[in-house]
């Protein structure tokens, strides 16, 4: 009886060992795997890159992508805006523009359409022309504008505009325009005597009195004279059957017609006026011209707005 006690005593005593060993070990093993999985995953993120939130396991032969996201430390993007479709887009910042008006711009209505039966002479005369400019008036004028100083340069401008007192005068007066001939008047007057002969414009700069740019082509489209075919003049340029003869008109009222002048004298008058002019706008011809898909429509379509424009002030 002592004796079979005392087995089972043993037996539990045994069985209870065993279980303490198996959890012991279980432990053990668990905590060294444990262990092993913090030392791999240190050298894993060590030795292998992240980008773009993944990581990207590297061996010898192949590298692995895995699928599972790591959130990046820093936010790369700014909050977004979820349109309409649901997808998304950075925040724009929304700038308000003021329309800002053309001073070529005007109501093409108003417009009267410029007809060029001519054309294909006209584009012709224009190559000619164009060649001309680029390859004498443009270097000359180029050289002129480097050796005289823009002062003098607008002073010998303000002579030539002063000295067509008579042309303005008259095409105002064939308008009606009575306000616009006594500034003609007036603003001769100032600028012949405080202002050297024309030299300075006292009249506009210290006065206010504003300049009239009127001649006879303006006087004969105000009469009702329409413009006539658009033609391309040798040397001269753009021009309609009524500028031509706006032009001739404009001729006799001239200081060399005047004064009597002789041909050769006219022709030095004119051709320092013309390269005084072009002096101030070259540039300007420089960009229309490169910005033109169209030369010969470029200059025929702004000459005929320019001249349309003078008409309606």
């Amino acid at each position: 009886m002592m004796l079979s006690r005392y087995l089972q005593v043993l037996v539990k005593v045994l069985l209870i060992n065993m279980l303490f060993l198996s959890f012991t070990d279980s432990s053990l093993s668990w905590a060294n795997n444990s262990f092993s999985i913090m030392v791999d995953n240190n050298i894993f993120h060590q030795n292998n890159p992240q980008k773009n939130g993944k990581i990207f396991a590297q061996t010898a032969d192949v590298t692995i992508r895995l699928e599972k996201n790591i959130p990046s430390q820093e936010k790369e993007w700014p909050d977004s805006i979820e349109t309409a479709q649901g997808t998304m887009r950075s925040p724009q910042k929304i700038e308000e523009y003021e329309d800002m008006e053309d001073p070529f711009a005007g109501n093409e209505k108003d417009i009267p359409i410029l007809s060029d039966p001519f054309e294909g002479y006209n584009r012709w005369m224009f190559g000619i022309n164009d060649s001309l400019y680029d390859n004498a008036v443009e270097p000359f004028v180029k050289g002129y504008r480097e050796m005289v100083d823009e002062d003098l340069r607008i002073g010998i401008r303000n002579v030539f505009n002063n000295a067509l007192f008579p042309v303005k005068l008259l095409s105002s007066l064939l308008q009606l325009e009575f306000k616009k001939s006594g500034r003609v008047i007036v603003r001769t007057l100032i600028n012949t005597t405080w202002g050297f002969g024309g030299l300075a414009d006292v009249a506009g700069e210290e006065f206010g009195i504003e300049d009239v740019n009127e001649d006879l082509d303006q006087a004969l489209g105000s009469l009702g004279l329409p413009t006539g075919p658009y033609l391309v003049l040798p040397f001269f340029g753009p021009a309609t059957v009524r500028n031509m003869l706006g032009r001739a008109g404009d001729a006799l009222l001239s200081p060399g017609a005047l004064l009597s002048a002789s041909f050769g004298q006219n022709v030095i008058i004119n051709a320092e006026d013309n390269v005084n002019q072009i002096s101030f706008i070259i540039d300007d011809k420089k960009e229309l011209d490169e910005s033109a898909l169209d030369e010969y429509e470029s200059v025929r379509d702004f000459y005929h707005q320019f001249r349309h424009g003078l008409l309606k002030k």
